[in-house]
């Protein structure tokens, strides 16, 4: 049995969908040069494959969440993709392939500050931004769109019930079983609404519900990052736009108790800074690792040292990790993405960083890198670069077995 994962990636732009090959990993490709507001119109599929010599399967773990109330009567499932684990094994037929929809009429406005999962059958985006331009005033996006893999086509789905209204950018969502958790965010002007209320979206019945979180909740922040392990939902770090942290709670999901398990550290690259928003967060051996992000003073966090938290002890450290013997360490980076690769490994790519002579955000280029966990060892994956750099996008991985 071939294991087939779907990994997309919404930028700024519409959707279009070709398949390519019987298994396959799609990165969908939406993307804008915020600098200058051009917006490109494409998508693109990342074919990552498992080789059928190998034989091998992905070991995704069962989850035994019980219900949160009656809203969350969940039964098992195939879908727990806050952050997966699970490894891919890929081969040469790794590359990025054009996808077109059917239909074009109806497709989603360009947009950043979204988010996206991505099911067995769909791809799923909630929320977003647009900046003001010469013909349009900025806009935030209280829409839930659907791509459909089978139909190549896009559907602007109608949800009732009670959902984020006013943070629309930079929440953390992830896919538990057909529910969206949705947590955080913000609206426009940047941390005029922030919010710390858990939302839950039933995708088949397309209906919201609040959820209040208990004892020591969250403060109220976007860009933060957003973790599920069995019945334990972690939130870390984020911003109201005037103050930064790296605190980390773990929100127990059966009674929606909140304990404030990690406190914010001191940042050794620059000592003035404490907290990160919109860094990438990933879970390997009960530690979670922080990849790169951004503080106060709009610095781009490096990867030569990396924060990690581990949830035995409940305490931060660094670790210090290697450089590609050629190509050194990858960019500073926050607004970037990244997913489970290969045994022990992850994939990162797209990003920016804060130029603070011009005050201006420089889109990474459009390499992607390996990290090793065992190793502590960073590499380029040099058989592909994406076909466009891109920042503020929104990615998502499904899993489906053929």
């Amino acid at each position: 049995m071939l294991e087939l994962t779907t990994l997309m990636i919404f930028t700024w732009l519409t959707l279009r969908v070709r398949y390519f090959h019987n298994y396959f990993k799609d990165f969908v490709l939406f993307d804008i040069d915020i600098n200058n507001n051009v917006i490109v119109r494409w998508l693109c599929s990342f074919i990552m494959t498992n080789d059928p010599a190998t034989n091998q399967k992905s070991t995704r773990q069962s989850s035994t969440i019980p219900t949160m109330d009656s809203f969350l009567n969940m039964k098992q499932s195939k879908s727990n993709l806050c952050s997966t684990t699970n490894p891919l094994t890929p081969n040469n037929l790794m590359q990025f392939i054009e996808n077109i929809p059917i239909d074009s009429s109806s497709k989603p406005h360009p947009r950043s500050g979204h988010r996206a999962v991505a099911t067995e059958s769909d791809l799923w985006i909630w929320g977003g931004y647009y900046p003001s331009s010469d013909t349009e005033q900025e806009r935030m996006f209280q829409e839930l769109w659907r791509y459909n893999f089978a139909l190549r086509q896009w559907t602007l789905e109608q949800t009732t019930g009670d959902g984020p209204i006013l943070t629309l950018a930079s929440h953390s969502m992830c896919l538990f079983r057909n529910y969206l958790l949705v947590f955080g965010g913000t609206g426009f002007p940047f941390g005029h609404h922030v919010s710390n209320d858990l939302f839950v979206l039933d995708l088949k019945r397309r209906h919201w519900k609040r959820f209040r979180i208990h004892d020591q909740q969250p403060q109220p922040v976007y860009g933060a990052s957003m973790l599920l392990n069995d019945d334990h939902l972690y939130i870390l770090c984020g911003t109201n736009s005037w103050i930064y942290n790296s605190d980390v709670f773990d929100i127990h999901l059966p009674t929606l108790k909140c304990k404030h398990i990690g406190n914010t550290f001191d940042e050794i690259e620059d000592p003035s800074e404490t907290g990160r928003y919109r860094q990438e967060a990933y879970l390997h051996k009960n530690q979670i690792f922080l990849f790169g992000g951004g503080g106060v003073s709009g610095i781009s966090y490096s990867f030569e040292h990396l924060p990690v938290f581990d949830l035995a002890t409940q305490h931060w450290s660094y670790v210090h990790t290697n450089p590609d013997p050629v190509h050194n360490f990858p960019t500073a980076r926050k607004f970037h993405s990244i997913f489970p690769f290969h045994n022990n490994q992850v994939i990162m790519f797209g990003g920016a960083h804060f130029n603070r002579t011009t005050n201006r955000h420089i889109v990474v280029n459009d390499r992607l890198w390996i990290f090793n966990f065992e190793k502590l060892e960073w590499s380029i994956l040099s058989s592909l670069t994406m076909p466009r750099p891109t920042y503020f996008h929104a990615a998502a991985m499904n899993e489906v077995k053929i």
